[in-house]
């Protein structure tokens, strides 16, 4: 299957920098690059919070989803990479609220021993269907 055309920038300063898509449209899937818990600047914050981490990440995840027309009821999986997998557990509730009105997609959590910033707990990629 080719690549799409359709790619989405959430930061686009990446893309120059590393070669980086958020979002790559294949057929009827949407594959969504990691969502961190960072600012505009490219800067961590809530450090320490996970149940904040996940809140960011998802919000990373939506708005990829609605620039696509797609929703959280699109999700059909995600891998959570997190470097305290007890803490993720902790904060299960968190990650729930964004499923409150769908079913939760398919899902891999893997601990991992670090991410792109020593202060993140957590990245989340996911994939979702147009169909």
């Amino acid at each position: 299957m080719a690549r799409s055309s359709n790619v989405y920038l959430l930061r686009p300063e990446l893309e120059t920098r590393f070669g980086y898509s958020q979002a790559v449209r294949a057929g009827d899937l949407l594959f969504i690059a990691g969502s961190v818990s960072w600012n505009a600047d490219g800067q961590p914050i809530d450090i320490g919070d996970m149940a904040a981490q996940i809140r960011n990440c998802y919000a990373d995840i939506e708005k990829t989803l609605k620039h696509h027309g797609l929703g959280f009821e699109h999700l059909v999986k995600e891998t959570l990479y997190t470097r305290d997998m007890s803490a993720l557990v902790r904060h299960a509730a968190t990650r729930l609220e964004v499923f409150a009105h769908s079913a939760a997609p398919a899902s891999t959590w893997i601990e991992i021993d670090s991410l792109v910033a020593p202060e993140l707990l957590l990245e989340i990629e996911a994939v979702a269907s147009f169909k």
